[in-house]
């Protein structure tokens, strides 16, 4: 790509604009603003070096070389070599060449960049969503797994306490059937004298029919009227007696019907066992226990797959820390160079001040030997003007 291609490109995406002698002999701060408006494009934090020119002399020098650092970093990362690396000279005292190359490098990353900015950011939005997606179905499940605890759990109490009360049901169906069994025993007995005292009623009205067809003699008749008295009254005693029967048995047949589903009850259980009566509880235990093995299953692959996310962060952490160690390192070399270069700059600097002290001393002695000719010249003029003085007289 020729520099005017490069220059055109450049400016139709940086806001900070160049010029084609700015990449002739580039300065300082024409590298500075450009690499800082680069990295603001790439969305970096660039404050602590927009205002690093107004500061101490050591803060300026720490500054350079954090901002060499990370210019060498994206610079060997955009270029994917480590043989093209920029160093402390070059930002200080930077050449085209070494300029031009940096920039054009840079620029193509960033054409990159926005060419697969969108297709990443929406890959990894997608990705975001499913990952929040998959964490809000998690919690749902989490949260119905409990409930679903809690409800087996309430169906186990239930089960227990009605296998807690199934003696005392036993032992009150057991009393029932006693009870029941001696009212049937009493009801028989009740209808058999009820029949007896019927037919014995029966006879009474038979034997008073007769007797009241038959003619007597008055001492007959007195007896008879005695005795019809006597069956009259025992016949009405009777009769009271069997209404006291009837209620009695009226009793007892409401006592049978209340002992009747106490009695299906036993029956049923006699016939089923409490497991078959708890069939039901079984089922709904069963489905919970079968529901509850599916949400393990989801939960187990909704954990994989966040342990899988859980990885990849942890691999881009670790990448992040190499990088970073990588950036320490490259830092401590950077500032072991530029130690060199600072002993070596100031050895320079002592010999440049020690050749400046002997200029001066040069130019001291300089002045005083051009003072020296000018009063010898003057003497020379004075001894000529007094020869010619001479020669006239």
């Amino acid at each position: 790509m020729s520099n005017a291609a490069f220059i055109e490109d450049w400016n139709s995406i940086v806001p900070f604009k160049i010029k084609a002698i700015d990449l002739e002999k580039p300065t300082e701060q024409f590298v500075y603003k450009a690499i800082l408006h680069f990295f603001k494009l790439m969305h970096y934090n660039v404050s602590s070096y927009e205002n690093m020119y107004s500061e101490s002399t050591e803060t300026i020098t720490s500054k350079r070389v954090e901002l060499v650092a990370r210019i060498n970093y994206i610079y060997q990362l955009c270029s994917d070599s480590k043989q093209t690396s920029f160093y402390y000279i070059d930002l200080v005292k930077p050449t085209g060449k070494k300029i031009v190359h940096l920039l054009k490098i840079l620029l193509n990353y960033l054409f990159y960049i926005n060419m697969v900015k969108e297709s990443v950011q929406e890959k990894a939005n997608s990705c975001t969503e499913e990952y929040f997606e998959l964490k809000v179905k998690l919690n749902q499940e989490q949260i119905m797994k409990e409930e679903n605890k809690i409800r087996a759990n309430d169906i186990n109490r239930h089960i227990d306490d009605l296998k807690n009360q199934l003696p005392q049901l036993k032992h009150q169906i057991d009393t029932l059937q006693q009870r029941k069994d001696a009212l049937q025993e009493s009801i028989a007995t009740l209808k058999m004298n009820d029949q007896n005292l019927g037919d014995k009623i029966i006879k009474l009205k038979v034997e008073h029919s007769e007797l009241t067809d038959q003619l007597v003699v008055d001492e007959e008749a007195a007896s008879i009227r005695s005795t019809k008295n006597s069956l009259e009254k025992e016949i009405e005693t009777l009769i009271d007696t069997e209404k006291q029967l009837q209620k009695t048995y009226e009793i007892h047949v409401a006592s049978i019907n209340e002992i009747r589903p106490c009695n299906a009850l036993l029956e049923k259980l006699l016939q089923f066992e409490f497991d078959d009566s708890c069939k039901n509880l079984r089922c709904q235990l069963i489905e919970l226990n079968t529901l509850y093995d599916k949400l393990q299953k989801q939960h187990t692959s909704l954990m994989n797959v966040s342990d899988g996310l859980q990885d990849n962060c942890k691999e881009i952490e670790a990448l992040i820390a190499e990088k970073k160690q990588e950036l320490e390192i490259r830092t401590k070399v950077s500032e072991k160079s530029d130690r060199k270069y600072d002993h070596k700059l100031l050895e320079k600097e002592k010999h440049l001040k020690a050749l400046q002290e002997t200029n001066e001393i040069f130019e001291q002695m300089l002045v005083i030997q051009r003072l020296e000719v000018q009063r010898v010249i003057e003497m020379t003029e004075k001894s000529l003007v007094i020869i010619k003085q001479n020669l006239i007289q």
